[in-house]
């Protein structure tokens, strides 16, 4: 009984595995590689991983408008166990063009986790471009 309520609080995201974009620093230069690494804990029961979505947004402030400039996908068949500790490598090369960070400009990468029942950790991580 205990497992099927722990089951059902991670389908409303109370419990599950979490993702977290750690990068190895916050400020990069245009036609820089961005690394780092995602960290994902486990949460109360076991869940199936179907996928991780990177987006890098940039966002327009004065617009008040997001534009996605990459987007990167890693497919997955794993189990996360209970509690389980894991590390999988990141990185993203910056285009040349992209201008640098500012008052009405900014950067961040979305990370979400997505499961085989559907529902999702997601995790968002701000950095700044520089001239």
């Amino acid at each position: 009984m205990a497992v099927m309520f722990s089951k059902l609080m991670c389908r409303f995201g109370i419990g599950a595995t979490k993702i977290d974009l750690v990068l190895n620093k916050k400020e990069f230069r245009p036609g820089d590689v961005i690394k780092g690494e995602y960290e994902l804990t486990g949460g109360r029961v076991e869940q199936k991983l179907k996928r991780i979505e990177t987006d890098l947004l940039q966002y327009n402030h004065y617009m008040d408008r997001s534009s996605v400039l990459h987007q990167n996908t890693i497919l997955s068949s794993s189990t996360m166990k209970a509690n389980e500790q894991r590390s999988i490598h990141f990185s993203c090369r910056l285009s040349d063009t992209f201008p640098p960070s500012s008052e009405t400009l900014s950067y961040k990468f979305v990370t979400r986790l997505v499961f085989d029942d559907g529902v999702n950790s997601v995790d968002h991580d701000e950095f700044q471009i520089l001239i």
